[in-house]
C-alpha cells in the first residue's frame, strides 16, 4: 500500500469511527488527538510507569503487599514535574526520529519504479531463511 492509498484509507476510517468526547471536543473548538496502536515509546506515562516501577523494586526488601502498596504511592510522588518534563522532551525527540524514518521511507518508495512489483523493505540486522518466518 503506497502513502496516497494508505492516506485516504486513514481520511475514510474517520467516516466510521464516532466518539462522543470528539464531539464534545469539537463543539467546544479543541482536537483530540490519540497516540497510534502499539507504539508505547510516544506515551510519556509509560516513561512515568517505568519509573514508579523501578522505584519499587530499588526500594522493596519485605516483599509484603501492604509495603509493595506503600512503595507504589511514594514511587508515584517520587515522578516530579523536571521528571515529567524530560519524559515529555524525550517523548518528542522520538517522535522526531520517526519523522525522520518517514521522510526518509516515503523518499525510497517515491524512488521505486512504479511498475517494481518488489516493494520490499527489510528492517532489521541479520539474514532471514524462509525457515525462520514458517510457523511451527
Amino acid at each position: 500500500m503506497n502513502g496516497d492509498t494508505f492516506y485516504e484509507c486513514l481520511q475514510n476510517k474517520k467516516h466510521h469511527d464516532t466518539y462522543v468526547i470528539d464531539e464534545y471536543a469539537k463543539h467546544n473548538g479543541k482536537l483530540v488527538l490519540r497516540l497510534p496502536p502499539y507504539h508505547c515509546e510516544l506515551n510519556p506515562i509509560e516513561l512515568a510507569w517505568s519509573s514508579v516501577k523501578s522505584y519499587v523494586r530499588t526500594h522493596n526488601n519485605t516483599f509484603k503487599l501492604k509495603d509493595v502498596m506503600e512503595l507504589l504511592k511514594k514511587g508515584v510522588e517520587h515522578v516530579s514535574p523536571d521528571m515529567w518534563k524530560n519524559f515529555i522532551e524525550h517523548v518528542k525527540k522520538v517522535e522526531d526520529k520517526f519523522w525522520d524514518l518517514e521522510h526518509i521511507t516515503d523518499k525510497l518508495m517515491d524512488e521505486l519504479p512504479e511498475d517494481d512489483e518488489r516493494h520490499v523493505l527489510t528492517i532489521g540486522t541479520g539474514d532471514t531463511s524462509s525457515s525462520d518466518c514458517d510457523s511451527d
